[in-house]
């Protein structure tokens, strides 16, 4: 009475939980148990099926030492019943399928055997002796288990001496109640509502403790055997609730008809059909480590237990995730200042100057989550790209960390020892586009600018690559970040390559004054003039009827716009809005034209100039290009 009662309590108490879970919809965690994880315990089910099949055969519970029954001849006798069922169906599911071949053969068996009790005489009692039928308890029911006269009998001070192991059977309750679920979607290949399942175990758990019942959830054997039978529809489960309904009230009647051959075969034929699947034909669809790990779990659960099979086998799918993606690479580019620049101040001088010495700024550019099993690897990574590095010395190093989903404390300590290498005789460390939970994770692992490191922090990689280039060429080429002019002449010198056909070309120049906020081009306005700016900031904006202009890039003093829409001859594809004042000059398709009769040799010069400045930022882009696409 006190065991009835007991399990009746674990029964409600894992009803209450279910019902909980599910309402809170929570039920979607069980998806991040990996695959081998899944298929490990579908392996050991399949074991445990399987035995629990052969113990239904032999009459009684099977284990390693009283594997010498089975060579009693009346145990040898049932099992040869077994096989009677087992090898029709098996030959009959190579012509048919098996929602046809099952019931003709399980209809078959149990006709031959009432048949065969019929002729032989035998009573059912016999049958039970012999574990021919399932034995019952004395009397005809099934239920109610006890009587509410039998309530004092039940030793209230054991149950509570038990409750200290309660939420250990609720939670590995619910974790099989979610894994079969997740058993029956990959042998159903169906989609099932996780927390609408744990919802309803919630409820038939809470019924079922209350009508005395044990723990119930979702059978794996039963679902599979009415997936295989193509009757995966609620009337299969009215039909056998009904059968367990007449089973408790008139139990000798109901399973007086069927044989424990029967019974125990099909529990056979499902074990056997899982292991099959996921120990043999599973290993070509798994990695080498990944089917160990499956090994390994059914390995566990046949020779500990089902609990500890799943206990190892979630410890070692984790460690074989740490492995594995701890080779995945987390560098998503690598690249120099020569290579891609900043939009800001795109003037052709600037540009120059940077493909000569913009190998001095190393761009390293991160994806993914940094952990422990590739933070090292990274710095070191890093370490010795800087100490190897060909031509100049890195002088500023670039981290970008857009899209870094987060890091760990390992991380944020590799990215402190590598700040050590920073300071007056080493680089500038330049942390780019954190997230406010990377920072936060970086500044709490102690990365911090002082102690003579040099640490820098921008809120994106354009931003900080802009200020490293600024850095860099007030060293190498100040006038470039200089606040003075550049003469318009300077600027056609550059294309030309000739002084006086510079000079000739000049006159057909107009100045123009622009205001801070006006336009100086904008988008989708006919492309007849080309503009040299010669003092000046300005914004390249993209515009759209419905949302607010984008900042793409901004222009400087010593930039050219407008040039490719000039060739094209198409419409403006982008804006330009002075920031500061401006004093640009306008070199008209009309001039042009004016120019050609009055100095052909100038407009040959600057066509040439303007082809080949054109060609080599696309040879740039080019490079790029195939620099990122690697």
């Amino acid at each position: 009475m006190t065991v009835v009662v007991a399990v009746a309590l674990a029964t409600i108490a894992i009803g209450i939980t279910a019902a909980i879970l599910g309402g809170l919809r929570l039920g979607r965690f069980i998806r991040f148990v990996p695959f081998p994880v899944i298929g490990g315990f579908l392996a050991g089910s399949g074991y445990l099926i399987l035995m629990g099949g052969l113990g239904v055969v032999a009459g009684q519970s099977l284990s390693w030492t009283s594997l010498a029954a089975l060579g009693d001849p009346a145990v040898l006798l049932r099992f040869a019943a077994a096989l009677g069922f087992l090898v029709p169906l098996a030959l009959l599911q190579l012509r048919l399928p098996t929602s046809l071949a099952l019931p003709a053969v399980a209809l078959a068996v149990i006709v031959v055997f009432n048949l065969v009790v019929l002729a032989a005489g035998l009573d059912d009692d016999a049958l039970r002796a012999g574990n021919w039928l399932i034995s019952l308890p004395e009397g005809t029911a099934l239920w109610p288990p006890i009587h509410p006269a039998d309530i004092g009998l039940v030793r209230w001070s054991e149950i509570a001496a038990q409750l200290v192991n309660l939420p250990t059977v609720v939670i590995l309750t619910v974790i099989a109640v979610l894994m079969n679920a997740t058993g029956i979607e990959l042998d159903t290949r169906r989609d099932v509502d996780l927390d609408r399942e744990l919802r309803s175990v919630g409820l038939q758990n809470l019924l079922g403790g209350i009508g005395g019942g044990m723990p119930g959830f979702p059978s794996i054997s039963l679902t599979m055997l009415a997936n295989r039978l193509r009757a995966p529809n609620v009337i299969v489960g009215l039909i056998a609730s009904a059968f367990c309904v007449a089973a408790l009230l008139f139990g000798n009647i109901v399973l007086s008809i069927v044989p424990t051959p029967l019974l125990g075969g099909l529990l056979i034929w499902i074990g056997l059909s899982l292991l099959i699947e996921w120990l043999v034909r599973a290993q070509s669809r798994l990695t080498r480590w990944e089917y160990l790990v499956v090994l390994l779990i059914f390995l566990v659960i046949v020779l500990v237990s089902f609990a500890a099979g799943i206990l190892v086998g979630l410890i070692a799918a984790a460690i074989l995730f740490v492995v594995e993606y701890g080779q995945v690479e987390i560098v998503r580019h690598v690249m120099t200042g020569r290579d891609y620049q900043s939009s800001n101040d795109t003037s052709e001088n600037r540009r120059e100057v940077l493909r000569s010495e913009g190998a001095a700024i190393l761009i390293v550019r991160l994806q993914g989550f940094l952990f422990f099993g590739t933070a090292d690897r990274l710095r070191k990574r890093i370490q010795q790209r800087i100490e190897h590095h060909e031509g100049l010395p890195i002088r500023y190093l670039v981290v970008d960390f857009q899209r870094v989903s987060g890091l760990d404390s390992s991380t944020a300590l590799s990215f402190t020892r590598l700040a050590q290498m920073t300071g007056p005789d080493g680089f500038v460390l330049v942390l780019c586009g954190m997230s406010d939970a990377v920072r936060s994770a970086i500044t709490r692992g102690g990365l911090e600018n002082g102690d003579g490191a040099r640490i820098h922090v921008e809120s994106d990689l354009d931003h900080g690559l802009e200020w490293s280039e600024n850095q860099l060429l007030s060293e190498v080429a100040p006038q470039i970040v200089g606040g003075a002019s550049v003469p318009v002449i300077d600027l056609l010198f550059e294309i030309v390559k000739d002084r006086p056909l510079a000079e000739a070309l000049l006159p057909f120049l107009e100045r123009i004054d622009i205001e801070p906020g006006t336009k100086l081009i904008e988008q989708g306005t006919p492309s007849d003039d080309i503009y040299f700016v010669e003092r000046g900031r300005a914004a390249v904006e993209l515009e759209s009827r419905d949302h607010a202009p984008v900042r793409v890039a901004t222009i400087g003093r010593g930039s050219i716009v407008g040039e490719m829409a000039f060739y094209l001859r198409k419409p403006r594809t982008a804006s330009v809005v002075a920031e500061a004042p401006l004093v640009a000059w306008r070199f008209s398709g009309e001039n042009l034209e004016r120019l050609r009769h009055s100095s052909p040799e100038a407009v040959i010069a600057f066509h040439r100039g303007m082809a080949g400045m054109l060609a080599d930022r696309l040879i740039s882009t080019n490079q790029l290009v195939r620099l990122l696409a690697d």
